[in-house]
């Protein structure tokens, strides 16, 4: 048996179509069961619940074997709770940055990397996917694009990003579900098909818009200076830590998902045609 956490989560809701085409039995986990209704088959369970408070809900991993985590702040209480379920193997949606070399100064890398070491800390068999960030992390500029006024103005133009679909994510997750053994105890490094700049992509959301727009280089400080009013620090600090690190240093494609899945990744221009609509007023 199955458990995914996450289930209606921008991956998680993902996996979940992937296992219903699978003949395999599972539980979802959610705070908001309706959301899943129209998904539901008979190989799916669902249990109500947050996942920060799993001792309403932990009983429901007595007949598990593999549970699918996310990252969480605090993973101590979840992993005692399915050691004590007698649940064996966790696949965890971990983070890439993990394998930069300023991993021990990315706050990112840190919160991930803590939650690997637990995990092999409670001497579970893993596996521990890691992705780059998400193409679907865009979604945050779509105010950019319905309200500007012929100019966008962003920083680190020229930072990079091997940013991942999240299709790709899911459809890798839901075959290592299904096939543990074959990949227990790997590390899975997960990228999209190119590496891109912030540039490139936001040239790809105005040519797809076809919107005439022009973008200008705004600086950190000014980033940090009006973001503060709407964002949290915390998150402010991991975009401008991953912006630095880029801007100093390559990265690299991995084969991954092409290995696991028998197709090349899927590409921002597929995903922005995706999402096109989000961008729209």
């Amino acid at each position: 048996m199955l458990f995914i956490t996450g289930a209606t989560g921008t991956v998680g809701n993902q996996v979940v179509k992937f296992l219903n085409e699978k003949d395999v039995e599972f539980k979802v986990l959610t705070r908001t069961p309706e959301k899943l209704l129209k998904d539901k088959t008979d190989k799916m369970s669902i249990v109500a619940g947050d996942i920060k408070d799993c001792s309403a809900w932990s009983k429901g991993l007595g007949d598990v074997d593999t549970l699918f985590l996310i990252l969480l702040d605090d993973a101590e209480e979840i992993l005692q709770a399915a050691k004590t379920n007698g649940v064996q193997n966790i696949v965890f949606l971990s983070s890439a940055s993990i394998n930069r070399s300023d991993s021990n100064h990315n706050d990112n890398a840190k919160k991930h990397k803590e939650v690997e070491d637990q995990i092999k800390a409670f001497g579970f068999n893993y596996v521990f996917i890691r992705a780059e960030a998400f193409m679907h992390n865009a979604i945050y500029w779509r105010d950019l694009f319905r309200y500007n006024k012929g100019t966008i103005k962003w920083p680190a133009l020229d930072a990079k990003l091997a940013s991942v679909h999240e299709t790709d994510i899911a459809e890798v997750t839901s075959v290592v579900l299904t096939d543990f053994t074959k990949f227990s105890g790997q590390v899975l490094t997960l990228t999209g098909a190119n590496i891109l700049s912030q540039l490139n992509i936001l040239s790809e959301i105005s040519k797809q818009l076809g919107q005439q727009i022009g973008f200008e280089e705004q600086t950190i400080n000014e980033f940090h200076s009006y973001m503060k009013n709407y964002i949290d620090e915390e998150y402010i600090n991991l975009r401008i830590q991953d912006w630095e690190y880029t801007l100093k240093r390559d990265l690299s494609l991995t084969n991954t998902i092409l290995t696991i899945i028998g197709r090349e990744p899927l590409t921002y221009r597929e995903w922005v045609s995706e999402h096109l609509n989000d961008f729209k007023f």
